[in-house]
């Protein structure tokens, strides 16, 4: 079997763009980067003990003994999705699989070719988050015709291309949306101004801002209050969310909310309030129930967050390749249920660790 190829991981905080054996060395992959040494400290090792424990209770373990799992994600650099791959790692030590992966670094192509070499290298299933939703077709087809099964996770592929991949688990991505935006009508009950920092080309965070609005829709006494005053595009990072917010303040003197679709980006609309001296007055929400999320929920600079279980998708996404590659009948469409974190029970969570499994 194939050694594992690389290992880019970037540290644990970094801000940027909000998914078989066990034995994990690291060897240089064909590109032109230093591999990394995966470190995310004792309390996301204990996390990745954990689902693992957990989720072998309740969804049983057959060997996945020399099978190779590929990974793709779209960046690596974005601690949500080193805690995907976390996930990934833990069942494929337990599964006894191999494991390869990447970090496509945000970059459609680069992530097509490496998927590709992947193919190349023999891999007989592939756990994949596409940068592009719309524009994965291509790789997808040739995961297909070289017979590689395809779990794609996290950000969905375009309905169309369903037919090309095997499985699908995903967070609720309506529910995401819909409990910041049943936060905001309940919070703000005479209607608010509210800011959109956006990811456009992820479907995933189409669909949550679409149920942002719903959650207003559906909780408020008078909708027509709540106003879209503007979307910026936020890139899902915290330089880019800084910049848009920065822009968007001085332009509109009236925002009240400013809705990020990640914990990353809305740190950057934090520091984007701080800078314009309107602290306090503005509420800030974001998604995924990150770590920095939650110390920005209990220190007060953001109000909410809609959270997801990344590294019990990542798991799992590994478990449907093997269930896949040893005959097993899996449930096409996974939809794995969001939680709200905002003040009122911040409490109850640990701030440094991703998911919560009981």
């Amino acid at each position: 079997m194939k050694k594992i190829l690389s290992v880019f991981l970037a540290g644990i905080l970094a801000f940027s763009m909000a998914a078989c054996s066990g034995k994990p060395a690291e060897t240089q992959a064909p590109e032109t980067q230093a591999p990394e040494t995966q470190a995310q400290g004792e309390t996301q090792a204990t996390v990745e003990q954990s689902v693992a424990e957990t989720v072998a209770e309740t969804v049983g373990t057959e060997g996945g003994s020399g099978y190779t799992i590929g990974f793709s994600p779209y960046t690596l650099t974005n601690e949500y999705f080193t805690a995907v791959l976390n996930g990934c790692q833990a069942a494929c030590d337990e599964l006894g699989c191999e494991l390869i992966y990447y970090d496509p670094q945000n970059d459609p192509t680069k992530q097509a070719d490496q998927i590709n070499d992947m193919i190349a290298a023999g891999i007989d299933a592939l756990v994949y988050i596409p940068y592009d939703s719309a524009g994965a077709q291509t790789v997808l087809q040739a995961c297909k015709d070289a017979g590689v099964k395809v779990i794609n996770i996290d950000n969905v592929v375009a309905e169309e291309d369903y037919e090309l991949v095997d499985g699908i688990i995903a967070s609720d991505n309506t529910q995401l949306g819909y409990l910041s935006g049943e936060w905001v009508a309940k919070n703000h009950p005479d209607g608010a101004n509210i800011l959109i920092v956006h990811l456009q080309i992820a479907e995933s965070c189409i669909i949550n801002v679409e149920g942002f609005w719903k959650g207003i829709e559906e909780n408020a006494a008078d909708p027509s209050k709540y106003v879209e005053v503007q979307v910026v595009e936020g890139e899902g990072s915290t330089d880019a969310a800084f910049n848009v917010v920065s822009d968007a303040l001085q332009a509109h003197d009236d925002i009240d909310v400013i809705y990020c679709i990640n914990d990353t980006s809305a740190l950057g609309a934090v520091q984007a309030i701080e800078d314009a001296k309107k602290t306090g007055t503005i509420d800030v929400l974001g998604k995924d129930g990150a770590p920095i999320g939650k110390h920005a929920i209990k220190d007060g600079t953001m109000v909410q967050s809609s959270a997801q279980r990344p590294t019990y998708m990542g798991y799992m996404g590994v478990q449907e390749c093997v269930d896949l590659l040893n005959g097993k009948t899996i449930e096409f469409n996974t939809s794995i249920a969001s939680y709200s974190i905002d003040a009122s029970n911040i409490d109850d969570y640990d701030l440094d660790a991703w998911d919560t499994l009981e």
